[in-house]
């Protein structure tokens, strides 16, 4: 029987690269705060998928799930506040491009 474990971890460092550069992108190119809240959670999956890995190769999987559920909790509450603020800058502005928020008042 063989063991995949090195390529279990190539796969996993592999995904958790490609979601942190897809991520970052879609951050640093989006010209709408949705464009750019979705790029964050996409960097964010990446980081977990990092975290898998890590607990994986170290042999630590129930620290490495502790971390991951409290960052799941982190990661919804976060979401819940800012697509709150997105509901409010599409009300001011529905185009909703980050270049005109400097205009907010309130």
């Amino acid at each position: 029987m063989r063991d995949y474990g090195a390529l279990i971890g190539t796969v996993n460092q592999t995904l958790s690269a490609f979601l942190l550069a897809i991520g970052a992108i879609g951050l640093l190119t989006g010209k709408k705060v949705i464009k750019q809240v979705l790029g964050l959670n996409i960097m964010l999956q990446g980081a977990l998928v990092a975290l898998i890995e890590a607990g994986r190769a170290h042999k630590e999987l129930l620290l490495s799930q502790s971390l991951i559920v409290s960052a799941l909790v982190v990661e919804t509450v976060f979401l819940t506040v800012v697509l709150g603020l997105i509901i409010n800058v599409y009300r001011h502005h529905p185009q909703g491009h980050t270049d005109r928020l400097d205009r907010l008042k309130g």
